[in-house]
């Protein structure tokens, strides 16, 4: 019989959750759909391209912008290391005794005990997202327009443990019947690159200016599918190519976006309306699949002079694969302005449908003058549990 343990290895996570976010909006929890200025909102809704337009600035470009988040709460990585020395040690104590070595039984039964040990502890998760990104908007009341380049990153690692292994370990005599184990680590998922323009223009509405926004844009996705023994695996030696399949296509966005007056905003965005599956390499005989679809955000926000409050939700869980259970996020975001050179921000995010834990973020920015402008984001949800992200920008 085998237990399966779903975690995350390099890296997503949780179905994207750092996708198409730049640093500021990711240290206010991920939010951005109603509060991004005009700059950020490429990445995240850009309609609101255009509800900047009045301002002062003409044009923009971010480049980079850089997010990685790391969770190891029980740390796993170190317990794979800890598995993998006490299987040489075995290993070494086998290979004594069928060469006619002096091995004693209470040796062995020590290592055969340690290791059996050691792989009751792999158990946990591993999870690392990413996200780059670099992107140019200019606002106009008659179009604004918007080009970018990002990749997230997601990729999902399960590890299969046999029960049956512990008989294995208790009675194996030589090296070949140790390395009959059967437990296994599989690592799918994906990396998702897109190169898109967006359009964004309004329309009058019961007196009401709405903001629109439609992005088509060429995705290159590489999935990957690395199966392989425990007593193998390293991640230093892990070679992506050797396991990845790239594929590409083309998507398309749609964004919304109201004033509901002049302080509180309310966006919509859709995201990859057309739905794509991408097959995997086979890697031991399995040959998952990897999904692409339809992502739908909500959000509101109010904007003052000093304070900017707002709250994104996830309206669906898109399954990306179904090895994992797919995260749905409620995000709260809070930034200061002080002497429009300064900001400080805080945010908070809730997974209300998947596994992961609710997470915590801190940011600040720097803007002197008003022409570049510094980010840098941290966030944590527990132990051996955190991320950091920075990113610049220019605008004129």
């Amino acid at each position: 019989m085998k237990k399966r343990i779903a975690l995350a290895l390099f890296a997503s996570a949780s179905s994207m959750a750092v996708s198409a976010a730049d640093t500021r909006s990711q240290s206010m929890g991920n939010v951005g759909v109603a509060s991004a200025d005009y700059l950020s909102s490429v990445l995240i809704n850009p309609a609101l391209i255009n509800r900047h337009s009045d301002d002062s600035d003409d044009f923009g470009i971010i480049f980079p912008s850089a997010n990685v988040f790391v969770r190891d709460e029980q740390e796993l990585l170190d317990h794979i290391d800890t598995f993998q020395d006490s299987f040489d040690e075995l290993s070494d104590l086998l290979e004594q005794l069928e060469s006619g070595g002096n091995v004693s039984p209470d040796e062995l039964d020590r290592a055969r005990k340690q290791l059996s040990s050691n792989l009751a502890m792999l158990d946990g998760g591993i999870n690392v997202e990413a996200n780059f990104a670099a992107a140019l908007a200019s606002p106009s009341r008659i179009g604004g327009f918007a080009l970018y380049a990002n990749t997230d990153i997601d990729l999902n690692a399960n590890i299969f443990i046999s029960e049956d292994d512990v008989n294995v370990i208790a009675n194996a005599e030589t090296v070949d019947e140790l390395e009959a184990l059967n437990s296994r680590i599989q690592a799918v998922g994906a990396a998702i690159s897109e190169i898109g323009f967006a359009y964004a223009n309004q329309f009058t509405l019961s007196n009401k200016q709405v903001f629109w926004s439609v992005t088509p844009k060429y995705q290159q996705v590489d999935s990957i599918n690395y199966v392989t023994s425990i007593d193998d695996f390293d991640e230093d030696d892990f070679d992506a190519n050797d396991y990845t399949k790239t594929e590409s296509n083309f998507n398309i966005d749609f964004g919304l976006a109201t004033e509901v007056n002049d302080k509180v905003t309310v966006g919509l965005i859709a995201k990859n309306l057309i739905e794509n599956d991408y097959d995997s390499v086979v890697s031991q005989g399995i040959k998952p699949s990897y999904k692409v679809g339809p992502e739908f955000i909500a959000g509101i926000s109010y904007n003052g002079e000093i304070v900017t409050l707002a709250a994104d939700i996830d309206l669906t869980a898109p399954q990306h694969s179904n090895l994992v259970k797919e995260s749905q996020y409620a995000r709260l975001g809070l930034e200061l302005n002080a002497f429009d050179w300064v900001q400080i921000r805080a945010g908070y995010r809730h997974d209300f449908s998947g596994p992961q834990e609710d997470s915590y973020s801190l940011g600040l920015g720097f803007s002197p003058f008003g022409v570049v402008r510094l980010d840098l984001m941290a966030q944590t949800s527990g132990d051996n549990d955190m991320g950091a992200g920075l990113q610049l920008s220019f605008t004129l």
